[in-house]
């Protein structure tokens, strides 16, 4: 590969969530003025407010989300930084509700786990009770084929670990 690959957030899939929070933080002003219920309208408005910040900062988010390199996956919102094609032994496919992950098997997973924040940390490691590994990569958001994305990491993998045969094979 000569040209990294280069994703950025899903612009659409921002715009909808914040459009649709917009929506029900207005449901909660109407919960408020009109029927006088404030605990159902705050509750709302906060948490549907939350929505809307979350869903316009993703949208005017540009950095890159995720990206592969000859070297590597770099995955922003994992922030263990670039893993290295020889580091990865295995991956699979993980989805929960149509929001798909690339779930790593790594040979150092706790040198990338200790990378992290302790909160970040120990929601990595409750990965495990759903079936992925600590070290996943989260495609909602992105507009990228899972399947196609793992066959080539697993293609990436085996060309790293040929390249450098002192290295264990792939499970």
């Amino acid at each position: 590969m000569t040209e990294d690959l280069i994703y950025y957030n899903s612009r659409k899939r921002y715009v909808l969530l914040t459009l649709v929070s917009l929506v029900f933080v207005a449901v909660g002003v109407f919960l408020i003025v009109k029927k006088g219920n404030w605990g159902q309208g705050m509750i709302t408005i906060i948490f549907f407010g939350a929505g809307v910040a979350v869903g316009a900062r993703q949208f005017l988010d540009t950095r890159p989300r995720l990206q592969i390199t000859d070297e590597g996956i770099l995955d922003r919102t994992l922030g263990v930084g670039l893993i290295p094609w020889t580091e990865i032994t295995y991956a699979y496919v993980r989805a929960i509700n149509h929001e798909y992950f690339i779930c790593l098997q790594v040979r150092d997973e706790q040198a990338y786990l200790g990378r992290l924040s302790p909160l970040k940390r120990r929601l990595a490691n409750a990965n495990e009770a759903l079936g992925f590994t600590p070290i996943s990569i989260n495609l909602s958001g992105v507009d990228l084929n899972p399947e196609q994305l793992l066959e080539y990491i697993l293609k990436q993998s085996a060309a790293a670990h040929l390249q450098h045969p002192g290295l264990p094979p792939n499970s």
